[in-house]
């Protein structure tokens, strides 16, 4: 019922959704079109169908993809866990814990080559994310494992082992992780809101694949059916290979886009994150998260574990959701509006303005070579 009233300004009341108030007589175009911007805002650029607070983990994560692409990569996401819970009911635990590392930060890759963001220096771009993540997480499991003290995932019990696994090693993993795209905050070319949330999701990603993959090597020692309920070894998989990807990814990306907004963004934009926007905050926040996983996975039950990863992934997503968000929309002023582009999306001509015309999806949350202008109208040769 309250869908088909509207609040008139003149007079107050809520009346119903007419071309007039009913009330006072005074025309609601004004009203609608304040309705229509707060809904445009509560839209993420990305996806104009999505709300900017919905989990949506595939328009998150790969938020520069064509409708086309992001069911292509719904698809391949969707296929990859059940080709991992496929392999882990039919016993093949080691196997399926590599996959389910392997799985996100192969879309990563895959996106990162699709879209062609840095068209010009990809090497670089990507050796300073992906791969720095890669290398740091397989150097630290390899000095993690060799550490005195058990750093068994779940059920520790031992107050120094607690304290090791759930505050110091997640504190060295937020630094390790956000170390990296940390160097490229300092070449100008890299000024955007966008660039550092990128870069911080593409470091953690890589770094909690390597992670886990060194992890899982010794069970292959077992062969590749160890024994073992499937039940327990499906869901700490899920949390592999899902949760923990998706809560490091999400704050590390957070504090990336921190520092970039704090350091690169514009002075008038520099609250518009509120106070995570704040690196130090943001890196406090991050903190908190990884710590809290830290502490359930070392003192929690696998189930109860579960549901608190579960939760911080959440949380996690729609804070990395919002800092995309403000980059995109920051990205939409450098847009000049001279020129009619092919919108990549729709492939229907618009203006290259901030939205698509035809299909109103961010422009700037589209690959940068896709959306290029048509070929210039040629006259023809004159008859002699």
């Amino acid at each position: 019922m309250a869908d088909e009233l509207i609040r008139c300004n003149q007079c107050g009341n809520e009346v119903p959704r007419l071309t007039f108030c009913i009330r006072c007589g005074d025309p609601l175009s004004d009203e609608y079109q304040a309705e229509s911007v707060r809904e445009q805002r509560r839209r993420f650029a990305a996806a104009p169908d999505e709300r900017v607070d919905s989990p949506a983990l595939i328009s998150t994560f790969f938020p520069q993809l064509p409708a086309a692409d992001m069911r292509s990569f719904r698809r391949a996401f969707a296929a990859g866990v059940v080709i991992i819970l496929g392999l882990a009911l039919a016993g093949l635990f080691p196997v399926a814990i590599v996959s389910a590392a392997v799985l996100v930060p192969l879309l990563m890759v895959l996106y990162l080559y699709t879209v062609d963001i840095y068209e010009d220096e990809p090497a670089s771009v990507i050796g300073a994310t992906m791969l720095w993540g890669a290398v740091a997480g397989i150097v630290y499991g390899y000095l993690v494992g060799r550490l005195p003290i058990t750093t068994a995932s779940f059920g520790g019990t031992n107050v120094g082992e607690t304290l090791l696994n759930g505050v110091a090693l997640p504190v060295v993993e937020l630094a390790l992780m956000i170390a990296g795209p940390l160097v490229l905050l300092r070449w100008p070319r890299f000024n955007d809101v966008l660039d550092g949330a990128t870069f911080g999701a593409a470091s953690a990603v890589s770094f909690s694949g390597a992670h886990v993959i060194l992890q899982a090597l010794p069970m292959l020692n077992g062969g590749l059916r160890p024994a073992g309920d499937p039940l327990p070894w499906v869901v700490q998989i899920l949390s592999l290979g899902i949760f923990q990807p998706v809560i490091a990814a999400g704050a590390v990306g957070a504090v990336g886009a921190a520092f970039w907004l704090r350091y690169r963004a514009p002075v008038s934009d520099r609250h518009k994150l509120g106070f995570v926007g704040n690196p130090l905050v943001a890196l406090l926040g991050a903190t908190v998260l990884l710590v809290v996983g830290g502490l359930a996975k070392s003192v929690l039950p696998l189930v109860p574990t579960t549901l608190v990863l579960a939760t911080l992934a959440l949380v996690a997503l729609l804070w990395l959701r919002r800092a995309l968000h403000l980059g995109l929309l920051q990205e939409l002023r450098e847009i000049s509006e001279s020129r009619t582009i092919t919108c990549p999306n729709c492939g229907r001509q618009t203006p290259e303005q901030s939205f698509c015309g035809q299909c109103g999806i961010s422009l700037r949350a589209l690959p940068r070579a896709r959306a290029v202008a048509p070929p210039p109208a040629t006259e023809p040769p004159v008859q002699p």
